[in-house]
């Protein structure tokens, strides 16, 4: 039986790893983004300094990458945390890198909808950084 801590750490990543899949489907949440689906339709356009015009050869590859860095991390999390295919050991780096890759993403394509996000970002950094849970633990 799976126990009710291993399914709030799945579920967290699982999220975490749909607001990061924002970015690389865009479209899912329309042309203004909203709160499940941050980043707009124009996503590759935007940046924190103004508009990737310019820099889209550069930027855009390097935020896809990231976004897929994350998605890849997160979903290999949520597989650790269940005790599936990925050993339980490899949670914290996995949710570690899943973190820092979407906070830069979250950081270089601002959105007013990026708090909720960030505090998940937030609190699976708290709990992978400082071991207060791991899948081995239960």
């Amino acid at each position: 039986m799976i126990a009710i801590e291993r399914i709030l750490a799945a579920a967290a990543v699982f999220v975490a790893a749909h607001f990061a899949m924002g970015f690389i489907n865009s479209s899912a949440g329309g042309s203004g983004g909203s709160l499940l689906f941050p980043f707009a339709t124009d996503a590759p356009t935007r940046w924190l300094f103004g508009s990737l015009d310019g820099m889209l050869g550069l930027l855009s590859p390097v935020m896809i990458g990231l976004a897929g860095i994350a998605v890849l991390a997160f979903f290999l999390a949520f597989f650790s945390s269940l005790g599936l295919w990925v050993p339980a050991d490899m949670w914290r780096p996995l949710v570690l890198i899943g973190v820092a890759c979407s906070v830069a993403l979250l950081v270089l394509h601002p959105s007013i909808y990026a708090a909720l996000p960030l505090a998940l970002n937030a609190g699976l950094a708290w709990v992978a950084w400082t071991s207060a849970w791991t899948p081995a633990a239960t």
